[in-house]
């Protein structure tokens, strides 16, 4: 059954911006599909076995919010050369650097929360265009505990939404 499939994992969201990890729990709640006339019978609703995300971790990656013009103080074309024969400031890979940091970073979150909190299995939901990148870095050790992979940001998701996009 996929609710079991959930019950005592981790659920992981994250894009090059933060990241939120939810471990899965099971408590008793009112069946939400109970109409006015069951809660009025049973006084307050049918107890059911429901699963509920309780928020771990949640990191915020600075490096990801700056921008390019507060990590390089002279921009191209800024500073002329003299007579105007061309531009001071140099070509440079920042951004693609930024994001290799910000991937190891990540990864590096990722596999020191399965380790810690060591989980049946893990889930994760991150990027498409940046996906195969991380799965890279994550060690093989934590990589076979992963579960389901959906290669999209589900940052802004409500956490009760999560449980239903990864098969609850």
């Amino acid at each position: 059954m996929k609710k079991e499939r959930l019950l005592e994992s981790l659920i992981i969201v994250a894009d090059l911006g933060e990241l939120k990890a939810y471990r899965v729990k099971e408590e008793m709640a009112i069946d939400p599909k109970d109409d006015a006339q069951t809660s009025h019978k049973h006084h307050k609703g049918t107890l059911i076995d429901a699963l509920r995300p309780e928020l771990v971790l949640a990191v915020d990656f600075i490096d990801a919010h700056k921008k390019i013009t507060e990590e390089v103080t002279d921009k191209v074309g800024r500073n002329k050369a003299p007579y105007g024969a061309g531009e001071s400031g140099e070509p440079h890979n920042l951004k693609l650097e930024i994001e290799h940091r910000l991937l190891k970073e990540i990864a590096d979150e990722i596999m020191r929360l399965v380790r810690n909190e060591n989980p049946k299995r893990w889930h994760l939901a991150f990027p498409a265009e940046h996906h195969k990148a991380l799965m890279d870095r994550i060690d093989p050790d934590v990589r076979e505990k992963l579960d389901v992979k959906i290669p999209e940001d589900l940052t802004k998701v409500k956490p009760e939404t999560l449980l239903e996009r990864f098969g609850a």
